[in-house]
C-alpha cells in the first residue's frame, strides 16, 4: 500500500452483547466503517462552548474583588489589612451592643463600644513604637531584608526609618477609620429616615440641613474659607494631640468619633440631595464620596500623626526618665510627628478649598 492510498478510519461500530476479549475469533458483527482520504478531509477541530458563569461563580468574583482591596491598601502601606475587617465587625458589634443595652441613646454608646474594641490594638503599637523608635534601622542585602538594632544611636533622623517606624500604627489608624466609616454609611443607606436621625442625633446629623445648598466653593472668595477651614481643622490637631496625650484610649476615641461624624455627614448631604433631585443615593454617595475623598484622608493621615505623637509622648514620660536621653530623642521625634501632623493638615486645606470643586464637576459628570 502506497502513501497515496492511505486511508483513515473515522468510526467504527461493532454490536456486541459479550465483554471484549482480544483473541482471533470475534462474535461480532460489522454494522458501521466510515473512511476518509487524509489528503482530502482535514482533522475535525472540536471548539468547547463557554461555560455559562453561574451566580456562585459571579459571586466568588465579587468577593475575591472585595477581599483584594484592603490588600491593595496593605502592599501600598507595606503593612497589614486585617485591621479593615477587624474594624467593620467591631462597629457592628457596637451598634449591636448599643441599641440593646442603651436603645435611648445608642449612637454616644456605640462610640464608646467601638473605642473600647480598637483600643487594644493602637495601645500594643504604641507601647512598641515607644520601644523601638530610634533603635531599629531596615537593612536590605542581596535581596535580604534585616532589622539592625542600635540601643544608643538616637541623634541621627531618617525619612526613610521614619516611615519605616511608623508604617504600622499609621495602617492600623487608616484601616480602622475606613472599616467605621463603611459600616456607618451602610447603616444610613439602608434604615429608616427617622431612625438614621435618632441614632446619629449626636454625631453629625442635623435637622437644619437644606437639601439646596450647593456643595462646593464655587463662585465666592475661597481665601476667607480656607483661613476658617484652617484654623478649625488646626483646633482638630491640638485637640489630638492633647486628648491622646492626657488619656490613653484617646486615639481610639478620637478615630471613632471622626469616622463616624464624617460618614454620617457626607452621607446624610447625599441622601438629602438625592431626594431633591429625585434620584437613587448611589448617583449622590458614590461621586461625593470620590470628590471628598482626597482631603478627607489626607486630613485624616494628618490628625493621624498628631494622635501618635500624643500617644508616643504619653508612652515615653510613664517608661523613660524624665532627664534621660532616651526621652529627649522620644520628646523630637514627638515634635516630628506634629510637624508632619501640621504639613499635612495644610496639603489637606488646600485640597479641600482649592481642588474639591474641580473633583466634584469630573465624578458628578460621569454620574
Amino acid at each position: 500500500m502506497t502513501k497515496e492510498d492511505q486511508i483513515k478510519i473515522n468510526s467504527l461500530k461493532i454490536e456486541d452483547d459479550t465483554p471484549y476479549v482480544p483473541r482471533k475469533e470475534s462474535h461480532g458483527k460489522l454494522t458501521h466503517l466510515s473512511i476518509s482520504d487524509l489528503k482530502k478531509k482535514k482533522p475535525e477541530v472540536i471548539v468547547k462552548k463557554p461555560k455559562t458563569k453561574t451566580v456562585s461563580d459571579v459571586l466568588y468574583i465579587v468577593l475575591r474583588f472585595l477581599n483584594s482591596i484592603p490588600k491593595f491598601f496593605a502592599s501600598f502601606l507595606n503593612a497589614g489589612g486585617k485591621s479593615i475587617y477587624y474594624a467593620i465587625i467591631g462597629t457592628m458589634i457596637s451598634f449591636i451592643f448599643a441599641l440593646l443595652l442603651f436603645p435611648e441613646n445608642p449612637g454616644i454608646f456605640a462610640v464608646f463600644f467601638a473605642t473600647l474594641f480598637i483600643a487594644p490594638f493602637v495601645i500594643n503599637e504604641t507601647n512598641l513604637n515607644a520601644l523601638l523608635v530610634g533603635r531599629t534601622r531596615r537593612v536590605e542585602k542581596n535581596g535580604v531584608t534585616l532589622v539592625n538594632f542600635r540601643v544608643k544611636d538616637n541623634d541621627n533622623f531618617s525619612l526613610e526609618d521614619f516611615y519605616e517606624e511608623n508604617k504600622r500604627l499609621l495602617s492600623i489608624y487608616f484601616f480602622f477609620f475606613i472599616g467605621i466609616m463603611l459600616v456607618v454609611t451602610s447603616l444610613i443607606a439602608f434604615i429608616p429616615v427617622d431612625y438614621s436621625a435618632k441614632l446619629f442625633s449626636n454625631q453629625g446629623w442635623t435637622e437644619s440641613l437644606l437639601p439646596s445648598r450647593e456643595i462646593g466653593f464655587e463662585g465666592v472668595n475661597k481665601w476667607p474659607i480656607f483661613k476658617d477651614i484652617l484654623i478649625n481643622n488646626l483646633s482638630v490637631i491640638i485637640v489630638c494631640f492633647l486628648v491622646s496625650l492626657v488619656f490613653p484610649l484617646g486615639a481610639a476615641l478620637l478615630i471613632v468619633w471622626n469616622a463616624m461624624y464624617w460618614a454620617v455627614s457626607f452621607t446624610q448631604y447625599s441622601l438629602f440631595y438625592s431626594s431633591v433631585y429625585g434620584t437613587g443615593l448611589i448617583y449622590i454617595l458614590l461621586p461625593l464620596f470620590l470628590s471628598v475623598g482626597l482631603h478627607t484622608l489626607i486630613e485624616a493621615i494628618a490628625y493621624f500623626f498628631a494622635t501618635m505623637s500624643g500617644n508616643l509622648l504619653a508612652t515615653g514620660i510613664k517608661k523613660e526618665p524624665i532627664n534621660g536621653d532616651r526621652f529627649f530623642y522620644i520628646f523630637k521625634y514627638c515634635v516630628t510627628l506634629l510637624i508632619f501632623a501640621l504639613i499635612f493638615l495644610l496639603i489637606g486645606t488646600i485640597a479641600e478649598v482649592f481642588v474639591f470643586d474641580f473633583l466634584k464637576n469630573i465624578f458628578f459628570g460621569l454620574f
